[in-house]
């Protein structure tokens, strides 16, 4: 039997139930359905199945606390009792009416299940009989025989009958119950261990610290998300062991002593396979295994092995490999070798590794004596492992490194490359531990750059220039290239986000002329083209990105230059182009650096939505927060969480667009850089519109002008929404000189996008000025420019907008064409705050039917809008009217709808459309 599949059990506290229910919210309106359909007369199965530890049994609990009017009969196998017949029937039995009768080993089950089925007709008619079998798996098979004769046979009984299993099911349950498995009207629930993110909350819950992003991360692989597992873990290891990425996590005590258990069943030569494997990590070749473990024919002891569930055979078609089921077991495996043997395995691990990083890791689990030529190793071991893009492993070999060099120098080297490292891979609290351990007389270019580094990391982009700035002063290229390469690689990023994008371009520059060093987030080049885009050079970036075929760019690892060229495309309205290049950096951005993978996300969130793919860009903005949030980017959290929250605006989800716009803010980066700011104020004004408060929008967005560099950030448009609020404020004049700066060629660089939002704009205010001719030409040059770009969002809008004027004109006609062309894309696209705004258009004119509702077209449409919170003021700039027409129409509302003011209108309206 695996391990895993064990009746693992320890003492748990009060509330180890609530702890074991994280996440199950769903699972449990699933069974409670399936109550409802019980309780009107349908008898239903559900099978919950899932490992030990799982939260199976919390599950059913919290069903039970919850249901009202129910007769519960409850029983529980027990792997000692499979042989007692009906064991787990006898205790359904005792709690019925019935109890008397024990049925004996020479029953049928057919007439003892018949007993059991009588309690059907005995059901009250308020009330539903549940059954529930926990450890069904472990049930006796002549009572699982009788619950198959009696689940066969109810039909329109009041039953619910409720199976625990240690899953897969159909492998633990007889047949006859297993083909009731497969019947549509059962409810299948498996239970998987917590997410990461369930993992954080419940290490927050029990431990007196938080947990970095990291070390959930680790607990949450370790322990596959088992809420049994991670509560002993959390019980026995102290938080700094949890939080530590240097030192491995054990096993819980309980647990060991089941794989203890398993390993005292084996042989000696299957012991020693077990144990070598250990060494070797969670998954490794049969061939290498073999060999650590000194065994010429390994085949018996794998086959013993495999069947004590310590370990299992790897996929078949390619080398045979031996791994653990689960990080567990090899924990407990390892942590039971004892030093001496570790160290003796590790010893010989080393001679027979192949590759210098392994050989050099396991010189240094070995216990080998700190001496120069294993330091040269460990930090040769990690730079190589940073070029490769292997974060984790790279800070640990230089951290090890560090704390082994024998001087000075090479000691605060290593450490800073460790933090690099740390930083690149997300772990920015153990990053700071090691760069606050650099003493104070530390060589000033190193001991600035690890501040300025980290003080990037955190969003703190003002300090970090100044940290920058001082180390380059200090730093002389000659002498030690690799840092001042370093440097200006961090102040080219941190320049682009300040908006000086000709001093980016000129420290991108100075980095490429100095060699290329490992430990770098590898974002070099895309702040490159990313900062020529700001400057008018998108087509010298395109072409610098275009040196080489894309095949040979990802598989050479330069998917920085794959996502500055989409950064350029996409702001080049090039964006079927913009996700090509997305696309092809996708698979070596989920397993780069934590930046990049960000980034890919956040670029293919904005390319998708432009392209009308609202699902998938949701989808990717939300990634995109999470993972900035996650691995600890404060600098690009507050604009990931922002671009969420204006592409859910635009939807209408208000409620999750506030959600991660107050995240935004509460980010450590928010404030500190002009493009977080300048997000933030976007999203903002998105979702102000979302609900029509056009005042809102202008306080939102009327500080960015007092920022001059907004302007030349890589953040989506704003100047246009913002001179649409001023325009509906009547603020003619101000907004005339928002689209004055908007019109400037320096503003849009021949992009059709950008045209087409200031032409919009500009036809909205000399329409609000009472020049229709001058509005007309604007809007249809407006149509002309969206019509070359792929953005259907954007091109609905110039839509609404031109049919709203038309319709103010008295082209009806024209107008409806218009509106109903907008409709349909808001529609596809799921916007809704835009086409309830083309329903009132369509409304005012006679373009949507409205049943049974006694007002006009324009008293409807007024009279909506007074029901959204507005003032007759506001109505009457939304609609381009005077406030006595906006009063004139209500009142006739009013009247006819037999009520005196407006709240009468949330009851007497019928349903917007």
């Amino acid at each position: 039997m695996p391990v895993n599949a064990l009746p693992y059990r320890t003492q748990q506290p009060a509330d180890a139930g609530e702890l074991s229910f994280y996440g199950r919210k769903p699972q449990l309106g699933a069974v409670q359905d399936r109550l409802r359909e019980a309780r009107a007369g349908a008898s239903r199965l559900v099978v919950v199945e899932g490992p030990p530890g799982i939260g199976k049994t919390a599950l059913v609990r919290r069903f039970l606390r919850t249901a009202d009017r129910v007769r519960v009969l409850e029983a529980s196998g027990a792997e000692n009792e499979t042989a007692l017949a009906y064991g787990v029937l006898t205790q359904l039995l005792r709690q019925t009416t019935v109890g008397e009768y024990a049925p004996g080993p020479q029953d049928e089950p057919s007439t003892a299940g018949a007993r059991l089925l009588a309690l059907a007709d005995r059901i009250p008619a308020d009330r539903v009989v549940v059954v529930v079998i926990d450890d069904a798996h472990w049930a006796d098979a002549p009572s699982l025989d009788a619950l198959t004769f009696v689940l066969r046979r109810l039909q329109s009984e009041p039953v619910l009958t409720v199976l625990a299993v240690h899953g897969p099911a159909e492998a633990r349950l007889p047949k006859g119950l297993g083909r009731l498995l497969a019947d549509d009207e059962t409810l299948r629930l498996t239970l998987d261990g917590l997410t990461v993110e369930q993992t954080g909350a419940l290490c927050d819950r029990l431990l007196p610290t938080r947990l970095p992003p990291h070390a959930v991360g680790r607990l949450h692989a370790h322990t596959r998300g088992n809420p049994l597992h991670l509560r002993a873990l959390l019980r026995e290891v102290e938080p700094e062991v949890l939080a530590a990425s240097d030192s491995p996590l054990p096993a819980p005590r309980s647990y060991e002593s089941l794989v203890r258990d398993r390993l005292a069943h084996c042989d000696p030569p299957a012991r020693d396979l077990v144990a070598a494997a250990s060494v070797l990590g969670l998954r490794a070749t049969l061939h290498r295994v073999a060999q650590l473990a000194g065994l010429e024919n390994p085949l018996p002891a794998v086959e013993q092995a495999v069947g004590q569930g310590l370990l299992e055979e790897g996929p078949a078609g390619g080398p045979p490999e031996l791994a653990f089921p689960q990080p567990l077991i090899q924990a407990a495996v390892y942590h039971q070798l004892g030093p001496a043997r570790r160290a003796a395995l590790h010893t010989r691990a080393v001679q027979a590794s192949k590759d210098t990083a392994g050989r050099t890791w396991h010189q240094l689990l070995a216990g080998r004596s700190p001496d120069p030529a294993l330091v040269a190793d460990l930090a040769t071991g990690a730079r190589r492992q940073a070029a490769a893009g292997h974060w984790s492993r790279a800070a640990s070999m230089a951290a090890h490194a560090s704390r082994l060099a024998t001087t000075r120098p090479e000691r605060e080297r290593l450490t800073v490359e460790a933090a690099d490292a740390l930083l690149c891979d997300g772990r920015v609290e153990e990053a700071a531990d090691l760069v606050r351990s650099l003493p104070g007389d530390t060589a000033r270019a190193a001991h600035r750059y690890a501040h300025g580094h980290l003080a990037f990391v955190r969003g703190e982009t003002p300090s970090a220039r100044l940290l920058l700035d001082d180390a380059w002063r200090h730093c002389d290229p000659a002498v030690d290239p690799a840092l001042a390469r370093r440097i200006a690689e961090r102040l080219s990023y941190v320049c682009l986000l300040q908006g000086e994008a000709a001093a980016a371009v000129r420290w991108a520059q100075r980095a490429e002329s100095l060699p290329p060093v490992p430990f770098t987030c590898g974002m070099l080049r895309y702040a490159q083209l990313a900062a020529l885009g700001l400057t008018g050079a998108a087509e010298e970036g395109i072409a610098r990105a275009a040196g080489l075929p894309e095949s040979v760019l990802v598989q050479s690892g330069d998917v920085d230059l794959l996502l500055g060229r989409s950064a350029l495309r996409l702001g080049s309205d090039d964006l079927e182009g913009s996700r090509a290049d997305l696309r092809s950096a996708a698979p070596l951005c989920r397993s780069g650096p934590a930046p990049l993978r960000a980034m890919s996300q956040l670029l293919l969130g904005e390319t998708e939505l432009r392209l009308g793919n609202w699902d998938v860009a949701l989808a990717e903005l939300e990634a995109a927060a999470s993972t900035a949030a996650g691995r600890g980017l404060a600098w690009l959290e507050p604009v990931a969480h922002a671009d969420a929250a204006a592409a859910l605006a635009l939807r209408g989800l208000t409620e999750r667009a506030a959600e991660h716009l107050a995240k935004a803010r509460d980010s450590s980066g928010y404030g500190h850089g002009v493009s977080s700011f300048a997000h933030v104020a976007r999203a903002q004004a998105q979702l102000a519109a979302a609900r029509g408060a056009q005042d809102e929008v202008a306080s939102a967005l009327l500080p960015l002008l007092q920022r001059e560099s907004v302007a030349e950030t890589v953040v989506a448009p704003w100047r246009d929404l913002l001179a649409d609020a001023l325009t509906a404020l009547g603020e003619h004049r101000q907004a005339e000189r928002i689209l004055d700066g908007l019109d400037a060629p320096t503003a849009h660089r021949g992009r059709h996008s950008q045209l087409a939002a200031a032409a919009r704009a500009r036809g909205t205010l000399l329409a609000a000025r009472r020049a229709p001719a001058a509005a007309e030409w604007s809007f249809r040059k407006a149509i002309g420019h969206a019509e070359q770009v792929p953005d259907p969002f954007n091109r609905a809008r110039v839509h609404l907008a031109y049919g709203a004027f038309l319709r103010r004109a008295g082209k009806r006609t024209a107008a409806a064409g218009q509106l109903r062309r907008a409709l349909h894309t808001f529609t596809e696209l799921g916007a809704a705050p835009s086409a309830a705004h083309c329903e009132r258009e369509l409304a005012a004119i006679g373009g949507a039917i409205v049943p049974d509702s006694p007002l006009t077209p324009q008293e409807l449409a007024i009279s909506r809008l007074a029901t959204s919170g507005l003032t007759n003021r506001q109505i009457a700039r939304h609609l381009v009217l005077s406030v006595k027409t906006v009063e004139f129409h209500l009142s006739h509302a009013y009247t006819k709808l037999g009520i005196t003011s407006r709240m009468g209108l949330l009851d007497k309206l019928p349903d917007a459309p």
